[in-house]
């Protein structure tokens, strides 16, 4: 409980000390759960032979440590995501809830629609949604690249692929007027602080170079 008190303490002054607002829990965030659609928030629902097994059940999303404030003369919003999967037949015969997924993400607003445009580092495990080339082997190799226009993806992440490749690889996701990035860490109390200007930076950089003018 000490340490859980500590986080909320840091969480309350850290956003205090920047003008922002606190809140623990994010129930009354209901117009921003709809801006999350997508990966990883809203997945694909599995096929019925989904490997190994399909899991049959509702998605449950919860907000919470809920963080509002500007930065860089944007709107942000940082916060902590958990998806919580109920379990009606995983093919074993579980059944109940469980917290399978925890993510900090963090959301800048932006000040024109952007067409859809997600940007993941590549793993070997298979990509939720189909992918699109930029045409730059550096871009391609790293990332996979999920987009409604691929050749306006290709032409601003040639332009971005700079800023991208100089930084640590992030998966972020850009559509309409918000840009959002996330981070999966163990189900822990309590956003880590001193990765919040890293997220917010790293949105703002691509926000710039996609719209310059903005």
């Amino acid at each position: 409980m000490n340490g859980f008190r500590g986080k909320f303490h840091a969480m309350r002054a850290f956003a205090a000390e920047r003008g922002w607002t606190f809140a623990l829990s994010g129930e009354k965030e209901g117009a921003l759960l709809e801006q999350l659609h997508g990966e990883p928030f809203h997945l694909p629902e599995p096929t019925t032979d989904a490997f190994p097994y399909p899991v049959l059940g509702r998605h449950r999303h919860r907000l919470s440590d809920v963080m509002h404030g500007g930065f860089r003369d944007r709107s942000a919003v940082v916060f902590t995501y958990t998806r919580e999967q109920e379990i009606l037949d995983d093919g074993f015969g579980r059944r109940g809830r469980e917290n399978s997924c925890h993510w900090i993400a963090a959301l800048l607003d932006l000040p024109a629609p952007v067409p859809l445009l997600q940007v993941t580092p590549r793993t070997p495990a298979p990509a939720a949604y189909p992918g699109v080339t930029t045409g730059d082997p550096r871009v391609d190799e790293r990332f996979h690249v999920h987009a409604a226009d691929a050749a306006w993806a290709a032409r601003a992440l040639r332009d971005l692929a700079p800023a991208l490749l100089d930084r640590p690889a992030r998966a972020w996701r850009i559509s309409s007027t918000s840009i959002l990035t996330w981070t999966w860490i163990p189900p822990t109390p309590g956003i880590p602080l001193d990765q919040v200007d890293a997220a917010l930076d790293h949105l703002a950089t691509v926000a710039g170079c996609l719209m310059p003018s903005a």
